[in-house]
């Protein structure tokens, strides 16, 4: 086929199905390794402290946004632009580094549970996403702006919920003991 035939045929599929494809390629893994940790073939999550940790990924960025928000402001009339510029810079590197470390710490704590490059692939294609994406819902359930923004972060938090506790391998601590009546 010549060039010009190769052409034509890419021009012939619609960009929605480009999107389809592109879809398809990045949720098949997904399901695939979510249905492996849920019939334990791979670690998603060690204990619920990995779950924590996973969630530092989202968290950190956040509250040093916030921090950067709040300390260096909004530079009104009489504050120095290029001293608020470098905090905010400085706020920024932060945020990079320490999210450079802790996603440095999961994969090597991921590396430890599944002990084989394509399980460890799979279970971080698993893991950070969807920690992150469950993060950032419970985030926005207190945060949120609008009343629908909120409900449709409960809806999606609780929906998460069962599904990243069936991903915790170890699950000791996960609720609290009862209370004991002392005699």
């Amino acid at each position: 086929m010549s060039d010009a035939g190769a052409e034509s045929t890419l021009g012939v599929l619609p960009l929605s199905w480009w999107v389809v494809g592109v879809g398809l390629l990045l949720i098949l893994p997904f399901a695939f390794g979510l249905g492996l940790g849920l019939k334990r073939h791979i670690v998603v999550y060690r204990n619920h402290l990995d779950v924590m940790v996973v969630g530092g990924l989202y968290l950190i960025p956040a509250s040093i946004a916030a921090l950067a928000v709040l300390v260096a402001g909004g530079g009104g009339p009489g504050t120095n632009d290029e001293a608020v510029f470098e905090l905010r810079m400085a706020l920024f590197s932060l945020a990079l580094v320490l999210d450079a470390l802790l996603l440095l710490f999961i994969v090597v704590r991921t590396w430890l549970d599944n002990r084989n490059v394509l399980k460890m692939l799979l279970a971080l294609y698993v893991k950070i996403p969807l920690g992150v994406f469950f993060f950032a819902q419970f985030g926005n359930i207190f945060g949120g702006k609008q009343a629908t923004s909120r409900r449709k972060s409960v809806f999606w938090a609780l929906l998460l919920t069962p599904l990243i506790q069936g991903l915790v391998r170890d699950k000791q601590g996960s609720f609290p003991t009862p209370l004991r009546r002392r005699s």
